[in-house]
């Protein structure tokens, strides 16, 4: 979230860089990276992404897809793609906290007596 929030208000936001960088989006490396970066969120690619991740890790349980997705997800949230960010986020928190192993929920557990 960190590197979203420093993207989002030292590359998208200034008023003086969004000038220089509209003649020519492509051309010097700052310009790049901030069209890059507009490029991510855009269409909603950011919360997309995010989304798929948190669906692959909720079928799959695989924790690294569930953190791949906090991470874009969190991006997302910071970079205007919340309308897929904010649930995929949601879902991938879920799976990671879900219970696995043979402790789940719906085995019983037995009792000392």
């Amino acid at each position: 979230m960190a590197l979203a929030g420093l993207a989002r208000h030292r590359l998208v936001e200034p008023a003086d860089l969004t000038a220089a960088c509209d003649a020519a989006p492509w051309e010097g490396a700052v310009c790049t990276l901030r069209s890059l970066t507009v490029e991510a969120f855009t269409a909603q690619r950011l919360g997309l992404a995010a989304m798929a991740c948190a669906l692959l890790a909720l079928v799959t349980r695989w924790r690294w897809a569930a953190l791949m997705a906090l991470a874009l997800g969190s991006a997302g949230l910071v970079l205007y793609s919340v309308g897929w960010a904010a649930p995929a986020v949601l879902i991938a928190a879920l799976v990671l906290v879900r219970p696995g192993g043979e402790s789940g929920a719906g085995q019983q557990v037995p009792v000392e007596r």
